[in-house]
């Protein structure tokens, strides 16, 4: 099917236009983007290279994962096309500081908007290749990492039931911050998570005092060697990675934690897990899985459904069988705040 500017502007049809890069991905995507979101993030001198320009690629490309869209990067600078436009307008204000005021990223509605983002399209050019910054030396890491502000790598996100009704809070931290951050050491595994753990003890006292009061459920990353403070008030949640539950030290960390007062969430479920292992066993009151549609599948719904309700908190969710699911199995929904 050929998809032309008339069909999505409503336009009178004009004359052939020539091929152009970049045009054919926003004359296929805009159709179907009604209702959506464009933000473009023009090309700035001060995000051509170094840390800047990694931490707006990194928030680019979290909009995308959870609010949907398609990236598409030009030598005048970088759109996300038909995402959310909540995602749009928390990825604008987290970029607008990285980059000068006369820079900053516009958010673009859709359809209303379509005629300013065929105009960029046609005359985009492909961005160059992306040169790969140096390894830093890991022994700089501790100081890098304490020298990252929270707003830089902490996100916030609402927990709520499939009607939308609110159930709680969630302060995660950025996984693409933070492998923005180390750069190509974001490529070995165990760095990442010891630079997250890392971030989660140094961040530690903040969290906790947010989590100590509030209505609802309050999810924080905990870090594995240092329990948080004591608190009376019920709702906290001390979040961890999966693998946390396969340290041989997990039992006392867990005693620890339901000792002052902290409930335990398990993060980092996805779809293939549950072949693997029967998420009902898993030692936490909460566990934290990312939405595929591969949970749709029968076996996985009925997975999820004999946990019961309450235990399940989808990430990524959005869409309709996201919720359908999420309806099934009494599960929660962390939507971005």
């Amino acid at each position: 099917m050929t998809v032309t500017v008339a069909a999505v502007t409503g336009a009178a049809p004009g004359p052939a236009m020539p091929p152009r890069p970049l045009l054919a991905a926003v004359l296929a995507t805009l159709p179907g983007a009604a209702g959506r979101a464009a933000l473009l993030l023009p090309e700035a001198p001060r995000l051509r290279a170094g840390a800047r320009r990694r931490m707006a690629e990194a928030i680019l490309e979290e909009a995308a994962a959870t609010g949907g869209g398609l990236l598409l990067r030009a030598a005048e600078g970088t759109l996300l096309l038909g995402t959310s436009p909540a995602t749009a307008r928390r990825a604008a204000g987290a970029l607008g500081p990285l980059a000068q005021a006369e820079d900053a990223p516009a958010v673009w509605r859709l359809p209303q908007d379509a005629p300013r983002i065929l105009a960029w399209a046609t005359e985009a050019s492909p961005a160059p290749a992306i040169a790969r910054a140096a390894a830093p030396d890991p022994g700089g890491l501790p100081a890098a990492l304490d020298a990252l502000p929270p707003e830089a790598v902490l996100r916030a996100e609402r927990l709520t039931d499939p009607a939308g009704a609110p159930r709680g809070r969630r302060l995660r931290l950025s996984h693409h911050a933070i492998a923005a951050a180390l750069g190509p050491l974001a490529a070995d595994p165990d760095l990442l998570a010891h630079a997250e753990d890392r971030l989660a003890a140094r961040l530690l006292p903040g969290l906790g005092a947010w989590a100590a009061a509030g209505p609802g459920l309050r999810l924080v990353p905990v870090a594995r060697r240092g329990p948080p403070p004591p608190t009376a008030a019920p709702g906290a949640v001390a979040v961890l990675p999966l693998a946390a539950a396969a340290d041989p030290g997990f039992p006392a960390l867990r005693e620890r934690l339901t000792g002052r007062g902290w409930d335990i969430a398990l993060a980092g479920l996805e779809a293939a897990c549950l072949a693997l292992l029967d998420p009902a066993r898993l030692p936490a009151g909460l566990l934290l899985l990312r939405w595929s549609p591969a949970l749709a599948a029968p076996d996985a719904t009925a997975a999820l459904r004999a946990l019961g309700p309450g235990r399940l908190v989808l990430e990524g969710a959005g869409d309709p069988a996201c919720l359908a699911a999420a309806q099934a199995a009494g599960a929660l929904l962390a939507r971005g705040a």
